[in-house]
């Protein structure tokens, strides 16, 4: 059963990796884009007003791929999986916060989809937790 779990998880973190990939690139290397059109030309983060600032949008990019390294890494070699899936579940759920409170300036649809992909993260990230078991106070081998 353990072994079962232990791909269940590492198929969430899998998930989480793919789904954050086309992010992390295009805020890395083209920054202007990523601030004027993500996703897919929707316009998501310039909707909300803000100045745009290509240091600020890069940073994040590559913070996006390292952290997709680390977890690409973990769904390959099996370790780490827990403290990974924590990861993502703290810029989830921080990312989700922030997001949820500045939808102004969003139509509907746009909405929807940006609530959807927030909760994306994080749950996926816990399904990977619970799938193996963990708990605060136990250690997984």
């Amino acid at each position: 059963m353990e072994i079962k779990t232990r791909r269940v998880a590492r198929l969430c973190l899998a998930a989480i990796a793919a789904f954050m990939v086309p992010a992390g690139l295009q805020a890395a290397v083209a920054p202007r884009s990523f601030f004027e059109d993500f996703p897919l030309g929707r316009g998501w983060v310039a909707a909300e007003g803000g100045a745009y600032d290509e240091h600020l949008v890069r940073d994040v990019g590559v913070l996006f791929l390292a952290l997709i390294v680390v977890t690409v890494w973990a769904v390959w070699r099996g370790e780490f999986v827990v403290p990974v899936a924590v990861a993502w579940l703290v810029q989830g759920v921080g990312h989700f916060a922030y997001h949820v409170g500045h939808l102004d300036g969003l139509a509907s649809i746009d909405r929807f989809g940006l609530v959807v992909s927030l909760v994306a993260i994080p749950a996926l990230a816990m399904a990977a937790i619970i799938a193996v078991g963990w708990t605060p106070a136990r250690r997984v081998p």
